[in-house]
């Protein structure tokens, strides 16, 4: 039974790392350094998310399509799936070439990221510091940008693994990663607790993370074979590219629906309610990250169930996902909400959570879109990304509505949370569920 269910357990445990590392580091920092320096750190850690934005779509795409290689395919499409033909062995000539070609992408979007997180990052941290904390917060910053971008330049690890099929591996680097930064923490606030020492301490879990993951992949017994077949010819990158750009368009509309609310609350409320909000707002996140696990671990069998047209296991498989996830989501949530206010108590957090009506509101917020995220994500495993523009359209209306109630009303939090609300109740939160059931449930 444990072994039935082996990469399900593993994921529980790789994302309660996920929601306990990050919220311990948080809290017990909080108590060491003063509510303002809180603030900042907090706004440091939202933005971990800047990866996912400049992977800009190709873990998916990348995991799908290893997964095709992988399942017998000698050939990728760029959309839909109906010109691939699959055998019964694996081309390790088009494996190999397109593992090269997924490191080269990765190469170039670091060097994009350098611009954004290490220039872009540096100015918006500079200008929202007050004047004494100027330099250490340009200079932590730095520290933790260099973490962000070791991140990125080997992200391409984990959708491999994912592909392979050994999704578990990945995990485990992760597991390893969040451990030493609890660990590396823990020895920042025995010498020197403060904003530069905590984003060393990210720096150096992600070192470690990374010299795993990488042990983990060249131990593979698919690495071994691509180290004894030259790669084809023909490049396998506008195959990667076509449904990546779609869902890079996506992910940038996810960051600006779900974390541009950030930026824009350090850069116009008072630097302890935007803590507050972003504090807040890192439990969510961590509660989809939880609420997404299940999907992730079956998006391989759903692809496979499509590519087969097995109506009735596709049909069990997303119920499954949908009662799972959402369920888990709540009871997190319930948890939470019931355990906040000893949490803050308990740790004599420096900065708190926001109050209880706000963060009934946001778990609505977040649970519709935590359903309408998996739907989307179970359109994908047929190898389309119809959500593209809506979710661009409504990113950029957030951030357009966030900012106008920011600058031209006193809403405050509230208006950051009705702007996210209201544009995705007009169309995605009821959109892609509805695709769902049309196309695979009823």
């Amino acid at each position: 039974m444990i072994k039935q269910h082996y990469q399900l357990l593993i994921g529980l445990v790789n994302q309660g790392f996920n929601i306990l590392t990050p919220f311990i580091v948080t809290i017990i920092g909080l108590k060491y350094i003063d509510a303002v320096s809180g603030s900042i750190w907090l706004i440091f850690l939202s933005m971990v998310v800047l990866i996912n934005l400049l992977d800009f779509g190709l873990s998916p795409t990348i995991i799908r399509n290893v997964s095709y290689v992988v399942g017998g395919a000698r050939k990728l499409a760029k959309n839909g799936l109906d010109d691939i033909e699959f055998y019964d062995s694996i081309d390790f000539s088009l494996l190999s070439r397109l593992v090269l070609d997924i490191k080269k992408i990765y190469r170039v979007l670091t060097l994009i990221g350098l611009v954004i997180i290490g220039w872009l990052g540096s100015v918006y941290f500079y200008s929202i510091a007050p004047e004494s904390l100027k330099i250490e917060a340009l200079a932590s910053w730095g520290i933790f940008a260099v973490g962000l971008l070791m991140n990125l330049y080997y992200l391409y690890y984990t959708p491999l693994l994912c592909g392979f099929g050994v999704i578990q591996d990945s995990y485990k680097a992760n597991i390893l990663g969040r451990i030493c930064w609890l660990l590396f923490t823990g020895g920042a606030i025995l010498l020197s607790p403060s904003i530069l020492t905590f984003s060393l301490s990210f720096l150096l879990s992600v070192i470690v993370n990374r010299i795993f993951i990488k042990h983990l992949y060249q131990r593979h017994k698919y690495v071994a074979q691509l180290n004894n077949n030259l790669p084809q010819k023909e490049s396998t990158i506008p195959y990667i590219a076509h449904n990546a750009v779609k869902l890079g368009t996506v992910s940038l509309g996810s960051f600006l629906i779900s974390r541009s609310t950030v930026l824009i609350a350090g850069a116009s409320l008072p630097l302890v309610v935007a803590g507050q909000y972003t504090f807040s707002l890192q439990v969510y996140m961590a509660l989809l990250a939880v609420g997404n696990v299940f999907v992730t671990v079956k998006v391989p069998i759903l692809s496979q169930q499509i590519l087969q047209n097995n109506k009735s296991a596709m049909k069990k498989l997303i119920i499954q996902i949908l009662t799972f996830s959402l369920g888990l989501y709540l009871f997190g949530f319930v948890l939470f909400y019931f355990l906040q206010s000893y949490i803050i108590s308990i740790f004599h957090s420096n900065v708190t959570f926001l109050d209880s009506g706000f963060l009934l509101l946001l778990a609505v917020v977040y649970l519709l879109e935590l359903n309408h995220t998996i739907c989307a994500t179970i359109l994908t495993t047929a190898n389309k990304v119809p959500f593209v523009k809506p979710s661009l359209v409504s990113g950029i209306l957030i951030v357009l509505i966030s900012y106008l109630l920011m600058k031209f009303t006193t809403t405050g939090v509230l208006g950051l949370i009705i702007a996210q609300g209201l544009i995705q109740l007009l169309y995605n939160n009821w959109k892609w569920p509805c695709c769902v059931y049309k196309d695979y449930i009823r």
